[in-house]
């Protein structure tokens, strides 16, 4: 299954977009929302929805406290969504999976290296430490320098079964093309790329089409 990630600038924006392209999910990246008007009208689409309100430091569009996302996180889950996505390393992290829980909300735990990849055994501490807030998905993505990286990444597979994990950067689209064999599904951009080296919805579908994706 392939997730498309929208960066809309409003509700009604983003709406448009999940009407004119199709994915089996659809990513809003509430913090590039420069309006928040009109949540409710997202609900006939919420069963798809991923709701993602991103930290700056780990790739957000913009500088949002953790108090302004936490109240942000509850006003979307009043719609249900299929998940939320709140950072590990966020201090609202049990929060956010607390008042997901209440809701029957899924939960995406996520982590983001801009800068690098880790060696495999880092990686897999880092998935261990993870593993122990016992969300719905995990969520590994990293900085693919050399080629290399793809190979440390791909192993987390081996350990892991709801795992999403990939390398940003052009050489990182190898591992890419790999999430959409091992991972329950991945992301690709519906419009302009929200990280670096992510792939448009049309690319990923092709790639899908040659590879054979999990679910289809």
């Amino acid at each position: 299954m392939i997730a498309g990630t929208i960066k809309a600038k409003r509700i009604d924006e983003a709406i448009k977009i999940i009407k004119m392209k199709k994915a089996d999910l659809y990513e809003i990246r509430a913090d590039a929302l420069e309006s928040f008007e009109g949540i409710e009208r997202l609900k006939p689409f919420a069963e798809k929805l991923i709701v993602t309100v991103r930290s700056k430091e780990e790739g957000g569009f913009r500088e949002i406290s953790d108090e302004e996302r936490l109240e942000l996180f509850g006003e979307f889950m009043r719609i249900k969504p299929a998940f939320v996505d709140i950072e590990f390393k966020s201090a609202i992290s049990k929060n956010v999976i607390e008042l997901a829980k209440g809701k029957e909300v899924g939960v995406i735990i996520s982590y983001h290296d801009f800068d690098k990849t880790p060696d495999f055994e880092e990686l897999r501490e880092l998935l261990k430490e993870m593993k122990k807030l016992k969300a719905d998905v995990i969520k590994i993505v990293t900085f693919a320098r050399r080629y290399l990286d793809n190979v440390s990444i791909i192993k987390l597979y081996e350990c892991e079964e709801n795992l999403i994990a990939f390398c940003m950067g052009e050489k990182g689209k190898l591992s890419r093309a790999f999430s959409l064999v091992l991972s329950p599904f991945t992301y690709a951009s519906l419009g302009e790329a929200s990280a670096p080296g992510q792939l448009s919805i049309e690319d990923m579908e092709m790639l899908s089409a040659i590879v054979g994706g999990r679910n289809g």
